[in-house]
Formats: C-alpha cells, sequence, structure tokens
C-alpha cells in the first residue's frame, strides 16, 4: 500500500498524535496550516492551535517554516485569529524502519517533538516590569 502524497505518513502521524491527546482534529487549511486543534467539540469552542507537521525528511513537500518571512506571516495570522502556532517536527527513527515508510502502519516508527510559538509582546513585558519595580518600590 502506498500513499499517493509524499508527506501522508508525516501528516497521519500528526493527526493521531493530537488525538492521542484527546484533540479535536479539523484541517487548518483556511488558516494556512495543516490542522487546528480543539479542546472540545468544534460547535462548542474555538480551536486553540494552528498546528503545522514539519519534517526534516527528504521529498517532504512541506516547505513552509523554512524562510524567515513565511514564518513571521503564519505566526501573525494565528495571531489575528487567537491561536497557538503549535509546530510538530516528525522524525523517523531509522533503526527501527523496515522501509514501508508510506504505509499508515508505520506511524510507529516515527517519533513527534512538539514546539508552541509565540509572538513576543511588549506590551505584556513591560507590564510584568512595572510591576515588579512597583513592588520593589513598596518594600523600600
Amino acid at each position: 500500500m502506498s500513499s499517493k502524497r509524499v508527506n501522508f505518513p508525516i501528516l497521519y502521524r500528526a493527526y493521531s498524535h493530537l488525538r492521542t491527546k484527546n484533540w479535536v482534529v479539523r484541517a487548518g487549511s483556511q488558516y494556512g496550516v495543516d490542522f487546528v486543534a480543539y479542546r472540545h467539540h468544534p460547535a462548542l469552542v474555538h480551536s486553540k492551535y494552528a498546528v503545522i507537521a514539519s519534517s526534516a525528511e527528504e521529498g517532504n513537500e512541506n516547505g513552509r517554516l523554512k524562510v524567515w518571512s513565511d514564518f513571521h506571516c503564519t505566526l501573525r495570522l494565528c495571531g489575528s485569529v487567537a491561536k497557538t502556532l503549535l509546530v510538530l517536527h516528525i522524525s523517523r527513527n531509522l533503526n527501527n524502519c523496515d522501509g514501508a515508510s508510506s504505509s499508515p502502519w508505520s506511524i510507529n516508527y516515527y517519533s513527534v517533538e512538539e514546539r508552541i510559538v509565540a509572538r513576543w509582546n511588549p506590551e505584556q513585558s513591560r507590564e510584568n516590569c512595572m510591576v515588579a519595580e512597583e513592588e520593589s518600590c513598596k518594600s523600600s
């Protein structure tokens, strides 16, 4: 069994990883990402994460987030729709793989590393500094 999409095992591993953590996973093409993840049913809550599945494998067609401007645009879009960007780095464990990497049953041969990406907000940093300065002044 082989897939028509080269990155199918990567996307399927990302999907199954989120489902094992009890997230409701939907397509995220309207936000420019692979998936969106909901804590509960989509009719009840807004999605919390915009998810991109990436891999460093050769032949992976997902070339997003390789250029700083793409990364910045994706992060700004996620911020404007009140979502946190979750990047799943998926890598194949070469010592366990028997060559059938396009099979859905080979997802156990992939490991997943989660990275949450958030924009730095200077206003939040200023508030934290002001509160710390006020507390130090009150104690003097």
